[in-house]
C-alpha cells in the first residue's frame, strides 16, 4: 500500500513539476543560437527569474573582454538548477553600454559601388530596333563596376568609354557585382542612329536617398545605427548595396496625419549643398549605419544604456523623435508583445502609441518616424520599424540587438 502512494505522489510530483518546468524550457528554446547580451541583461535574467528560479544563466568566468568597444565573443549557458546545462547561446558581450539616444530625423543620400542596372530599353539601328542587353548575361540589379578594367561610378563614364575609339562597336568585358559576388561577363554596344553614339540600351543608377530617424550614436567611436530597417531602391524592390553615403539635417514642414490604411508622414526636405554630419556606409536588414562626423546633432544630456532582449519587458515604455523644429521629444508607448525570435528579424515587438500629443499630431506611428529609439527602464531596447496599415497607433519595432552588432 505505502508503495503505491509513494508511487503516486512520485507521479503526482512528476506531472505538477513538468507543468512548471516545461514551458520555461520551451521559453529557454526560443532563444536564439547567437545573440548579444550585456552583463545587466544576466543579472538581471536570473534576479527576475525571466526563465525560473530554477534556470539561470551563466557567462564563463575569466573572459578577455575587448577594451576598445568591440563585441566580445563568448558563450552563455543556461543551467538547470546551476548544474545542468540545458542550451548554450554563442554570445557577442556589449562591455562598452552607454550610446547617446537619437530621435533626430535626418535624411540619407547612398551611393552604390559602381552603377546599378534598374532596366533596359532598345536602340534604334541602321538595322533595325536592337537590345544589346539580351545576350548579354546583365540582369537587373547588377552593379557594373568595370568596363575592360576601367572603374565606373557613373552613366557617364559607361558613355565615355564604350565610345573611345578603341573599344567603339566592339564587345566588351564587364565586372559586375551579384548577391555580393563579382562575376564576368560581355556585351557589344549598338550605334544609335538618333544620337549617332554607342549605347548598351540601359537604364542604371548609382544613388539612393530616403529619410529616417536616427537611433542611436555609440559614445566610444560615434558610429551610429538609423532607421531599422533598410533603404529599398525604388526601381528594384531590393535593399540599395551602399559604398559610401553622406546623412544631412532634415529641415522639417510639416505633418500629414496617419489614418487607416493611409500612413502618414513626416514630411521634410534636404539640402544636398549643406555639410554632411556624417558618413554612411551600411545599409542592411536593420538599417542605415556609419559615423557621425559633426558632433552638434548629439544631445550629451540624452543617453541611455544599451539593452539585449533580455531587458525587453510588457509594459510603458518611450520613444524618441522629432516632429516639429523645437528638436526631439519623448512620448509614451506600451510594449504589448515581444517575439521569441530563433533569427534576426527586423519585427521584434509590437508597439501601441499611447501618448495623447503624439496621437494628436500624427494619428500614431508614420513613415520617417522608423528608427525612433524605444528605450524602457534607462534602457534604449529597439527602434521603430513599420506600422500597422489597419492600424496605424500600432505598429512594430526591432530589438536593439540585431541592430548593434553592425
Amino acid at each position: 500500500m505505502k508503495k503505491v502512494f509513494f508511487i503516486s505522489l512520485a507521479v503526482i510530483f512528476s506531472l505538477v513539476f513538468s507543468a512548471f518546468l516545461l514551458p520555461n524550457i520551451k521559453k529557454v528554446s526560443s532563444l536564439p543560437d547567437d545573440m548579444v547580451v550585456t552583463y545587466s541583461d544576466i543579472i538581471e535574467s536570473n534576479e527576475n527569474n525571466e526563465f525560473s528560479p530554477l534556470i539561470n544563466l551563466e557567462l564563463p568566468k575569466n573572459i578577455d573582454v575587448s577594451t576598445d568597444g568591440d563585441l566580445t565573443s563568448t558563450v552563455m549557458s543556461v543551467k538547470l538548477f546551476n548544474l545542468f546545462t540545458i542550451k548554450k547561446v554563442n554570445v557577442r558581450l556589449l562591455t562598452d553600454t552607454d550610446v547617446f539616444v537619437g530621435g533626430e530625423t535626418v535624411g540619407f543620400n547612398l551611393f552604390s559601388e559602381g552603377v546599378i542596372c534598374v532596366g533596359s530599353n532598345k536602340i534604334v539601328t541602321a538595322e533595325g530596333e536592337k537590345e544589346p542587353i539580351k545576350d548579354s548575361g546583365l540582369m537587373d540589379g547588377d552593379a557594373i563596376l568595370k568596363i575592360e578594367d576601367i572603374d565606373i561610378e557613373s552613366i557617364e563614364d559607361i558613355d565615355r568609354i564604350i565610345n573611345l575609339p578603341t573599344f567603339a562597336g566592339k564587345e566588351l568585358n564587364l565586372t559586375l557585382r551579384r548577391n555580393g559576388n563579382e562575376i564576368k561577363t560581355k556585351i557589344t554596344p549598338v550605334f544609335d542612329s538618333l544620337s549617332k553614339k554607342y549605347k548598351l540600351g540601359i537604364w542604371v543608377r548609382n544613388n539612393a536617398s530616403g529619410v529616417g530617424t536616427l537611433t542611436y550614436i555609440k559614445k566610444n567611436d560615434f558610429r551610429f545605427g538609423a532607421v531599422g530597417h533598410p533603404i529599398v531602391d525604388s526601381s528594384l524592390g531590393e535593399n540599395f548595396l551602399v559604398d559610401s553615403g553622406n546623412i544631412y539635417k532634415c529641415r522639417l514642414l510639416g505633418i500629414k496625419k496617419g489614418e487607416k490604411n493611409n500612413p502618414g508622414e513626416i514630411r521634410s526636405s534636404i539640402n544636398l549643398s549643406d555639410d554632411a554630419i556624417g558618413l554612411a556606409d551600411t545599409n542592411c536588414n536593420y538599417g542605415v549605419y556609419g559615423n557621425i562626423l559633426n558632433k552638434s546633432i548629439i544631445d550629451a544630456d540624452r543617453t541611455a544604456i544599451l539593452g539585449g532582449r533580455l531587458s525587453v519587458k510588457l509594459g510603458d515604455a518611450k520613444i524618441y523623435c522629432s516632429l516639429d523644429n523645437g528638436g526631439v521629444k519623448a512620448y509614451d508607448i506600451k510594449i504589448i508583445r515581444a517575439n521569441k525570435q530563433n533569427a534576426a528579424d527586423d519585427k521584434s515587438m509590437i508597439i501601441k502609441i499611447t501618448d495623447k500629443e503624439l496621437l494628436q499630431k500624427t494619428g500614431g506611428i508614420i513613415q520617417g518616424m522608423s528608427g525612433s529609439p524605444i528605450v524602457q527602464n534607462g534602457k534604449i531596447v529597439g527602434a521603430v520599424t513599420h506600422v500597422f496599415l489597419n492600424d496605424p497607433t500600432r505598429g512594430y519595432a526591432v530589438y536593439i540587438d540585431w541592430m548593434i552588432d553592425n
